[in-house]
């Protein structure tokens, strides 16, 4: 018994290692942790600026929801993003008997999102998710209200939590060396295909400023002036 739990460890110990290989081919990294991407995520996260989603009780519970996970401390006062979210629901049937009554529906809530830099105006990231909430329907049109007010609460969490998770996820991406050097090399070209300022028109290639010609002592039929000033004389002495 002894050898045959002696044999179990070493083969536990043996999947531990193996997983922890399988992990660090897959270059795992925690999405929060210390590494230059993990801190773009979280703090890039925290200068998120939620606008209004929707005019209805599903859209503040969104906006409620993504606030928690994104800015919890309030809305920043300097925000570096915004994002834009608008949102369409259904109600679908899931279970109906023969009499045609409905026992079980589904709650569908659909959010469009982007996320714009707010600096250079450009639209980061964009995208589609949706997630769906099932609930009951019963003889009692006030239970069938509650139910249904409760499935879009769970459907509003888990778009929330969805959308927290890529956004997240693609700041961590922008904050990589590989987009940082892409994203220098688009601002150059932006620069080189700018519009030079025209405002002081650049000197004619045909006349370019030169100094004034020196002093040559002659006048203009050509022969010499009289000096500005006398020659010296020498004077003897007892003169």
């Amino acid at each position: 018994m002894q050898v045959s739990g002696v044999g179990m460890g070493v083969k536990a110990v043996a999947v531990g290692l193996g997983l922890a290989l399988v992990v660090a081919a897959c270059s795992f990294r925690p999405l929060y942790g210390t590494s230059d991407e993990g801190n773009a995520a979280r703090i890039g996260s925290e200068t998120i600026a939620i606008g209004p989603i929707g005019d209805d009780r599903v859209g503040q519970q969104l906006r409620n929801g993504l606030i928690n996970r994104l800015t919890p401390r309030g809305q920043p006062a300097f925000p570096a993003y915004q994002l834009d979210v608008t949102i369409t629901d259904s109600l679908g049937d899931l279970l109906v008997q023969e009499d045609s009554t409905v026992l079980r529906r589904n709650y569908k809530l659909t959010a469009s999102y982007r996320l714009i830099e707010l600096a250079t105006g450009d639209r980061l990231y964009s995208s589609t998710l949706s997630r769906t909430a099932s609930l009951n329907r019963s003889d009692s049109e006030y239970a069938n209200v509650i139910a249904q007010r409760d499935a879009e609460e769970r459907a509003a969490e888990a778009v929330a939590d969805v959308l927290a998770q890529r956004l997240a996820i693609k700041l961590a991406q922008l904050a990589s060396p590989k987009e940082r050097r892409r994203a220098a090399i688009a601002e150059a070209a932006k620069i080189a295909a700018a519009k030079v300022d025209r405002t002081y028109p650049p000197e004619p290639l045909d006349s370019p400023l030169s100094p004034p010609p020196e002093d040559d002592d002659e006048d203009d039929d050509g022969e010499e002036t009289e000096a500005r000033f006398p020659a010296p004389v020498a004077v003897q002495p007892g003169e």
